[in-house]
């Protein structure tokens, strides 16, 4: 028997106990990053590639953490979202990069930024309001521009003026969202 045929139900009850360690073993983080790129590049939908991007980023050895990836990964995440505003896998990931740090979340000027540019020629983005309504409820001080933008999407129905911008975006999203209007 040869190396690799001693060695392949090793690795293989490793990976069974341990997926990462098991990765890890095979060797597999030098490229994943890169691979990743490529599936996302050839169907920006993927959200199974979303997701092993987060893994990697999270867990290899090699990239140094969340930390050391945030700020090029969120500018990754926006130009994904440029490309197709309507997707929602690059949005959730987006949020998963401020995973347990909702302060750096709403700190993070640029992402009430995209949102805000993103409603100024669209205002039905269901996941730019639903951000940022997210981001007000965490504390976001809306800059004016931000305020009279939605000031502006709010008073193209006179009936529906309100005071908290919070519940303006709801009540924007009420008519753009009809299926998530009872959530």
């Amino acid at each position: 028997m040869n190396l690799q045929g001693r060695y392949l139900p090793l690795m293989l009850k490793i990976t069974m106990l341990d997926p990462i360690v098991g990765f890890q073993a095979l060797g597999g983080w030098e490229s994943e990053l890169q691979y990743c790129n490529k599936l996302l590049e050839e169907d920006v939908f993927n959200n199974s590639a979303w997701n092993q991007r987060y893994l990697v980023i999270t867990r290899s050895p090699l990239l140094g953490g969340l930390v050391a990836m945030r700020d090029s990964e969120v500018d990754y995440t926006i130009e994904a979202i440029m490309v197709n505003l309507r997707n929602e896998s690059p949005w959730r990931y987006l949020r998963g990069l401020y995973k347990g740090d909702n302060y750096l979340l709403v700190a993070d000027g640029c992402i009430s930024d995209v949102c805000l540019k993103i409603l100024k020629d669209d205002w039905t983005s269901i996941f730019a309001l639903s951000l940022l309504l997210d981001l007000l409820r965490l504390g976001l001080q809306p800059s004016d521009e931000l305020k009279g933008t939605i000031e502006s999407m709010e008073n193209s129905n006179p009936e529906t003026t309100h005071v908290d911008l919070a519940t303006a975006i709801c009540s924007i999203l009420q008519k753009c969202d009809p299926l998530r209007i009872n959530y």
